[in-house]
């Protein structure tokens, strides 16, 4: 084998197998976008998911006296 054989086997290949494993790796979070950090404000548009109309489900909601995670009842 010569000196450029050499290399191409025992150094490129490897990079190139590992720099096609982490572009498999990284590729779907890339794809994703950018993600909620905690801290950070919301971007986004609220979603009401199952419901109708945001407004009416807001007025309709109902407090209780007591009971709940306080404990008073």
């Amino acid at each position: 084998m010569s000196g450029i054989e050499i290399l191409v086997w025992f150094v490129l290949a490897p990079l190139a197998t590992y720099g096609l494993i982490a572009l498999l790796v990284y590729t779907p979070s890339w794809a994703r976008g950018p993600k909620y950090r905690p801290g950070l404000s919301w971007w986004a548009e609220p979603v009401w998911i199952g419901g109708g109309d945001l407004d009416a489900a807001q007025s309709a909601v109902v407090v209780p006296e007591g009971g709940g995670c306080s404990a008073r009842w």
